[in-house]
């Protein structure tokens, strides 16, 4: 148990004045669809009601059949893939993504499917057949999957009585956490690292609430972007929590009411919009390269989880956008309103 203290060190970190360096220049950010050549690729997306394809350059959007899926009968809250062979995986909009090694769509975001997309993993609450809905007994443990997108072998490596969700899948192994929903300052937070192939896990944090928030992990880091828990309506601060020691230390504090922690670049340096909450007011994009130290990326903020390839950092809001690295920043689609669900392959 490595945060005994760690709300102490939430409540306590220390915030000094981020230094923004200009050394990129002015950013910028297009309106319309930007004329610059770009490379070509589909970009895997979903409009919330219909999953698909971004075409790049075009920007156009394709719906893709082949995303279907159908209620898994004996697993409510679960779906399975109409093509085959099945897969199956957590329902709802935004729980999907697309393998380009099998050219298939998982049911499973992309942050669950593994560096080299032979295989996924989701979490599922082992139900209680006394509970009766809100305020009854809690779910029994969660079991841990580990599916094989090539034959759709579903295997359970990991049964815990704690009631956790898997939250990434990395070379190192697959992150555990408390579900986000039940994150707070009374309810222990916890982390559990697990390896698939021992089929062990080892729990690398367990203490008191780090959110909630939006809450990324690297090799021995989580980063989130969480409030005070002593002051929840004051600025979000982005901490980096080191899962070796628990220390925590700012790296980020927004002057303006407003944040949206988008994710790691391919440098794993968070990316933060900003918003000031003025009507009108498009907000600002930054790159996080050290603590208290900003880079820009756009003149406007965006919403959702990015995703980083080797194309650069495809981003979500006033459209679609393309961040390559060293900018400057394309919008490819006029899109609004969607989620991101894979690299442009």
């Amino acid at each position: 148990m490595k945060t005994a203290a760690l709300l102490l060190a939430l409540a306590t970190a220390g915030c000094s004045g981020a230094t923004i360096s200009s050394s990129q220049g002015s950013p910028s950010a297009a309106s319309s669809p930007s004329p610059v050549t770009l490379s070509s690729c589909r970009l895997p997306f979903t409009t919330f009601t219909t999953t698909g394809f971004i075409g790049v350059p075009d920007g156009a959007f394709t719906a893709d059949p082949s995303s279907a899926t159908q209620p898994d009968r004996s697993r409510p809250g679960f779906v399975r893939t109409v093509a085959s062979p099945a897969l199956y995986g957590p329902e709802g909009t935004g729980q999907e993504t697309y393998d380009w090694r099998f050219s298939r769509w998982l049911p499973v975001p992309h942050e669950l499917v593994s560096p080299d997309g032979s295989q996924y993993a989701y979490s599922e609450l082992i139900p209680n057949p006394a509970s009766q809905g809100l305020g009854g007994p809690p779910p029994l443990g969660t079991l841990v999957h580990v599916v094989d997108v090539a034959t759709g072998k579903d295997h359970i490596v990991d049964h815990s009585v704690d009631v956790l969700s898997a939250v990434t899948f990395r070379p190192e192994g697959i992150y555990l956490t408390q579900p986000t929903v039940l994150v707070n300052t009374v309810v222990p937070f916890y982390v559990w690292l697990l390896d698939p192939a021992a089929r062990s896990a080892h729990k690398l944090l367990g203490g008191n609430s780090v959110g909630p928030g939006t809450n990324v992990f690297t090799d021995g880091t989580l980063w989130i972007l969480a409030s005070d828990p002593n002051n929840p309506k004051g600025t979000p601060q982005l901490l980096r929590v080191n899962l070796d020691d628990g220390s925590v230390s700012t790296w980020f504090q927004p002057t303006s009411m407003f944040a949206q922690f988008l994710g790691l670049d391919r440098l794993d340096q968070p990316i933060v919009s900003t918003f000031s909450g003025t009507n009108g007011d498009p907000g600002k994009t930054w790159v996080v390269t050290a603590a208290s130290t900003l880079q820009p990326i756009a003149d406007e903020g965006f919403s959702g989880q990015l995703v980083a390839d080797s194309h650069g950092l495809w981003l979500t809001g006033n459209g679609v956008f393309l961040y390559p690295t060293g900018g400057p920043l394309h919008k490819v689609s006029t899109e609004v309103g969607g989620l991101l669900l894979g690299t442009c392959g």
